[in-house]
């Protein structure tokens, strides 16, 4: 492969939950689409509550070796880590243990995911990184690292707050760090289209930030909970549902 993966962070400062559930459906969509032409992609699940390693079926206490050993033992490398999923995808599993790791992170060593990268990038098509929450070195590392960022946004007037921070914070990080990050897009998620309120704050969300938000949304639904509790992302578990349609098209504005 002569080029470099093209390398997607998930990160939002607020709802964590929808974070995960955007990092696995739009990974393993992008795998679906992209079986029939060798598209390879990778999972990076970079925060220590691995719920995105749980929910594509991977429990990450029954692994030898998860992201963490990558921060704390140079002999290993993420050939050594990497597992599939029950359905073929690359992940590159968490565990509670990178959280002692992220809090003795360092300003320093701010290009540590870029650095774990590497090798990996004349392998995959696509790198899909999902993140802790809240701001750290490790989530910082994240940004660093890619090439654009996804922003999954909760429709409820506290993430609307979050996501003028989110955006300042990335692009600090656009003047310093990393000049070539973009962001790719904002997704509406968990959005309640019976209610006035979720339709207001929808419309501010489009107002506010046109250029930025996609034509679509994931409405709010009990099935993304169900998927996750069967390990599998929304497009295999139900691939007829509204949210599995919506994370399809999220993964065509990529390829």
């Amino acid at each position: 492969m002569a080029h470099k993966a093209r390398k997607i962070v998930v990160r939002i400062k607020k709802g964590g939950g929808s974070k995960s559930t955007a990092a696995i459906n739009l990974a393993t969509s992008l795998h679906k689409k992209g079986a029939e032409k060798n598209i390879k992609v990778l999972l990076v699940d970079l925060d220590p509550q691995a719920n995105a390693t749980l929910a594509v079926g991977i429990d990450p206490k029954t692994l030898k070796k998860n992201i963490n050993h990558l921060f704390t033992d140079l002999s290993v490398s993420p050939k050594d880590v990497i597992v599939k999923t029950s359905y073929g995808l690359d992940v590159l599993p968490s565990h509670p243990d990178l959280s002692n790791t992220e809090s003795g992170m360092q300003a320093t060593q701010l290009g540590v995911v870029r650095s774990l990268l590497e090798p990996l990038e004349d392998v995959y098509d696509f790198i899909i990184l999902d993140t802790p929450p809240a701001k750290s070195y490790l989530s910082v590392s994240a940004v660093v690292a890619a090439d654009e960022v996804l922003l999954p946004l909760q429709v409820h007037y506290l993430a609307l707050q979050g996501l003028g921070e989110t955006l300042d914070e990335i692009e600090q990080i656009r003047m310093g760090l990393n000049p070539h990050i973009k962001v790719a897009g904002v997704l509406p998620v968990m959005y309640n289209k019976y209610t006035n309120i979720g339709k207001a704050i929808l419309d501010e969300l489009i107002e506010k930030y046109a250029n930025l938000v996609y034509p679509f949304e994931v409405d709010f639904s009990v099935k993304h909970i169900e998927a996750s509790v069967e390990g599998l992302p929304i497009v295999l578990y139900d691939p007829t549902h509204q949210g599995a349609i919506a994370y399809n098209k999220l993964a065509d504005t990529f390829l």
